[in-house]
């Protein structure tokens, strides 16, 4: 006998239910509801622990007002049978009443039906510990299920130490009973706790210690569970590409095992990835392909979370209309499922749509409903919501009055959100909004006080977004602190500012904020003789604040249109690697029709020498300046200086310098290079061919 027919023997035959249990766990829905409905029905108790069984698999098929009905339907008939001749029996009866209490608590927590969530879970504790003394293994993984329903339920409430107490109290029994699936699903939920504290380091920590865990279990629908929160830590860390490997690779595994509902929930959280890389043409795909599944697998909660990021999406667009249409659909999701606190959220964002369409007096009504819910739930991001829609409302008003009541609303907002990390979104967008109220302040007075506010405003989102990680925010503070500076005739201090909030952004994959930061950064650069025409005749605040376009600026930051990246490519003119001498060590001409001669060029390097002084004491960065019609772009590897002579946008030419840099760098004409800065004598034949070769490839090759 072969060992594989050994273990085959060996492997314990399931009961039908038992078999069924296990390909829930494993995510095999579909051959765990063919067994479902291909059974036979029973009579009494069995028939109600295969409904008990269905309810689980409804659960995982996100069907939670089936849950809700088949587990009432279970526990109105426990209560209905005739009184137990045994205490066995009434045990028996007592643990199907727990495990449909714990579906039932579960389902209500996915719908936002707290309240009700929390009872039914509690009730379902209180049970357990009447067994105390009888319970078995099984009771207690009955209390560990409970325990992990009970820290989700604290945990959507906002209520993060009694949600950790519950998981680590599921963890320590977990632990007692060596059972690894729970173990792994415990510490996923003490990882949800750290992530929405924005913990993101050890919220890491956690999912990756249960990915470990399930890894080794070989339970894949549990791996891809992990990997989808792993890819969800990496996405609010700014990691974004790092994010979308993960997800894809938890969708594949989804789709591997046909598990349809963790592929839409993969499709949201994809399309939320290009979403903050500002790729708002492939998010709207994204959104669009999770709704039709959801759509067709009848997932009301997850259709409803395609339905928010297409709105969101629309409205960035400027699709207003498509944007109040998908968060109108929206709306009637969350409605279908009683989910107050998804109501609310869509709530705002209409309010929001409305506002864009100049629909005050609809974005009015929208804020009526939200405050009627807030009225009914005690829960401070709706309270939020509702005041920051009345203060958004209010902005729009042109009476004085309602502006200072709009500023103290958002004032109040801000200074709440700078301790609580959970109200982030909010509080961005409150600043955000109140710099805007405060530049237009600005403008009208040209108070000096003014723009220390508008300062100290924008310093406490850079604060948050450094707190968040939001890198998208991150950049957008510096980019708005440039402008700032400019304001205050500081120019050094804003390039300076431009080309951080560039680096972020690149190394971020935020690429079309980074080509509009570049294209701003050129601006700067053609207007230097007005800059120095407004600081020689002291210009007002007013004039310096027109010139800086941030009128221009907020109205994007505050509406967040989508950057549209249309500009051409760099024309190259000429490449000149200088040493830290000043000495020319190579050199190329692209267009031999413009009169360029290399000295010319080593000459007016030389002309700014304290500019190179500069360039070889901040290794890495890169600098720009032009002259007349054409940019320089400057980049340094430790004793050579790279400089890209071009015309047109520098996006596109510094991202090529790059690459000429990394190749020749990484090449062996290198040390020939550093050869020639040393001792002044020209480069070989043979290392003129290979550069020749390189900056062809890069410079020359669409």
């Amino acid at each position: 006998m072969s060992k594989e027919e050994s273990e085959e023997l060996s492997e314990p035959v399931l009961e039908p239910r038992d078999q069924v249990d296990r390909l829930i766990n494993q995510g095999e829905l579909e051959k765990a509801i063919e067994i479902i409905e291909g059974r036979e029905k029973e009579e009494g108790i069995e028939e109600l622990r295969w409904r008990i069984v269905e309810s689980r698999y409804r659960n995982e098929k996100a069907e939670y007002q089936q849950v809700i009905e088949i587990t009432e339907g279970i526990i109105k008939e426990i209560e209905e049978l005739e009184d137990p001749v045994e205490e066995k029996e009434e045990q028996i009866r007592k643990r199907i009443r727990i495990d449909a209490l714990n579906e039932q608590g579960g389902a209500l927590n996915v719908l936002s039906r707290l309240e009700k969530g929390m009872e039914k879970v509690e009730e379902g504790i209180r049970l357990i510990e009447e067994l105390e003394g009888l319970e078995g293994e099984k009771d207690k993984e009955r209390k560990v299920n409970l325990l992990v329903n009970k820290g989700d339920n604290y945990q959507q409430k906002g209520k993060m130490d009694q949600a950790l107490e519950c998981y680590e109290k599921s963890l320590a029994i977990s632990k007692d009973l060596g059972n690894k699936r729970l173990i792994a699903h415990s510490l996923n939920g003490i990882g949800d706790i750290y992530f929405r504290q924005r913990g993101l380091d050890q919220a890491l920590e956690f999912y990756e210690k249960s990915w470990v865990i399930r890894e080794e279990l070989g339970n894949k629908r549990l791996i891809a569970e992990s990997l989808n929160s792993i890819g969800l830590a990496y996405s609010h860390k700014g990691e974004l590409d790092q994010a979308l490997e993960f997800f894809e690779k938890s969708r594949v595994i989804s789709e591997e095992l046909g598990n349809k509902r963790p592929i839409t929930l993969l499709l949201n959280n994809i399309g939320y990835i290009y979403h903050q890389k500002g790729e708002l043409g492939q998010a709207l795909d994204i959104f669009k392909e999770g709704l039709v599944l959801s759509e067709e697998e009848r997932y009301t909660s997850q259709t409803a979370h395609s339905l928010w990021g297409l709105g969101i999406v629309y409205q960035e667009l400027g699709e207003l209309e498509e944007a109040l249409d998908a968060h109108k659909q929206c709306f009637v999701m969350l409605e279908e499922i009683g989910n107050k606190l998804g109501i609310a959220y869509i709530l705002f964002h209409l309010v929001d749509v409305a506002i864009d369409l100049e629909d005050i007096e609809q974005a009015r009504e929208y804020l009526s409903e939200l405050q009627l819910i807030n009225e009914q739930e005690e829960d401070m991001l709706v309270d939020l919501q509702c005041r920051l829609a009345e203060a958004l409302i209010l902005k729009t008003s042109k009476r004085r009055k309602s502006l200072t009541k709009a500023q103290e609303i958002l004032n109040e907002i801000v200074e709440e959100g700078k301790e609580e990390i959970i109200l982030g979104e909010y509080t961005v967008k409150a600043i955000i909004n109140l710099s805007e109220l405060l530049l237009k302040e600005l403008q009208s007075t040209g108070e000096e006080e003014i723009l220390e506010e508008v300062e100290e405003t924008v310093d406490k989102l850079l604060e948050i977004a450094k707190k968040q990680q939001s890198y998208t925010f991150l950049t957008e503070s510096y980019w708005l602190k440039a402008q700032l500076a400019l304001v205050k005739l500081d120019l050094n201090e804003a390039r300076n500012l431009l080309s951080q909030a560039q680096k972020i952004a690149e190394e971020r994959g935020l690429e079309r904020l980074a080509r509009k930061i570049s294209s701003e950064h050129d601006q700067l650069l053609n207007q230097l003789d007005q800059w120095a025409e407004l600081i020689a005749k002291d210009a007002s605040i007013t004039e310096r604040v027109k010139v800086a376009n941030l009128e221009e600026l907020m109205g994007w930051m505050t509406r967040k249109r989508e950057i549209m990246v249309d500009e051409p490519e760099d024309e190259p003119i000429m490449l000149l690697l200088v040493a830290e001498s000043g000495l020319p060590i190579y050199s190329k001409q692209f267009n031999p029709t413009k009169e360029l001669q290399d000295m010319l060029i080593s000459g007016f390097l030389s002309s700014i020498n304290s500019f190179v002084k500069e360039a070889f004491h901040v290794t890495g960065m890169i600098r720009r300046i032009t002259h007349d019609e054409y940019t320089l772009s400057f980049n340094l590897i430790e004793s050579i200086l790279f400089c890209y002579v071009y015309e047109g946008q520098s996006y596109t030419a510094m991202k090529k310098l790059e690459k000429l840099m990394t190749e020749v760098h990484e090449s062996e004409v290198w040390s020939a290079l550093e050869e020639v800065g040393r001792k002044g004598y020209g480069l070989t034949r043979t290392h003129k061919d290979q550069m020749e070769g390189v900056i062809a490839d890069i410079f020359l090759t669409n």
